[in-house]
């Protein structure tokens, strides 16, 4: 697509007619991430199917917070620190809007990525990839998931609970380091630079990268790989 190393949007072509096109997303309604939004959609009305990390039409909600559900004999109040679990309540209050009570009995995941969205805008109805989604829909492309939503499911389950306990700590802790390399983030998906954006990323997952990034990048690569040979295909997947 794009002769520079700075771009989201990539044209996979090969030994078939038509080619396909892979573009990185960004799980947000943050205007900044929007920049390609006009060549993605024109690109997705050259393809016959749409697939996006997973099929958002079969989420089962249901599912999702009860994964977000800690144990019975568990709370984020016993896990966190007393001190740190005091600093996060009058920080969650003040992103977020609501008590932490609230999410007591809820993996520290969910009370992280709450935090997370709070710092970035909220200019448009629906996330990058929801938009993009709908569109591919309505222009009635075949939609499919590259991921299922019980693997992403089991990958949230994998996430250790003292990983969970510690990031959301350390977030509290050191929240101003926090914001700076979340919009730091923002600022390089704008800019299109993938590579900067893969070592933050990498790096800031830390422990978390063969989960998070290495068997999953393998796993979805094989997966386009023989998508693309059978027909003309726009995927869309995180950055």
């Amino acid at each position: 697509m794009n002769k520079k190393k700075n771009a989201l949007l990539w044209e996979i072509k090969g030994e078939w007619k038509t080619p396909s096109y892979l573009f990185g997303t960004m799980h947000v309604r943050d205007n900044r991430a929007f920049g390609y939004q006009a060549l993605a959609e024109e690109k997705i009305l050259a393809c016959d199917v749409y697939a996006a990390e997973m099929n958002l039409d079969e989420i089962n909600q249901v599912a999702m917070a009860d994964s977000m559900d800690l144990d019975a004999d568990l709370s984020l109040s016993t896990l966190i620190k007393p001190k740190v679990y005091k600093r996060l309540e009058k920080l969650f209050l003040r992103q977020v809007g609501m008590p932490l009570a609230i999410f007591d009995q809820n993996q520290p995941i969910l009370v992280s990525n709450l935090i997370t969205e709070s710092l970035l805008s909220k200019d448009t109805p629906l996330s990058l990839d929801a938009t993009l989604w709908h569109f591919a829909r309505d222009h009635e492309k075949i939609m499919l998931g590259i991921e299922t939503f019980e693997e992403q499911l089991d990958i949230l389950a994998r996430i250790p609970l003292e990983y969970q306990v510690k990031a959301l700590s350390d977030m509290t802790r050191n929240f101003k380091k926090f914001r700076n390399q979340l919009l730091k983030l923002t600022d390089l998906y704008q800019e299109g630079n993938i590579r900067q954006l893969y070592k933050s990323s990498k790096k800031q997952a830390g422990k978390m990268r063969k989960l998070m990034f290495y068997d999953r990048n393998k796993i979805m690569a094989d997966r386009i790989a023989r998508l693309v040979e059978e027909q003309s295909a726009f995927v869309a997947i995180g950055a």
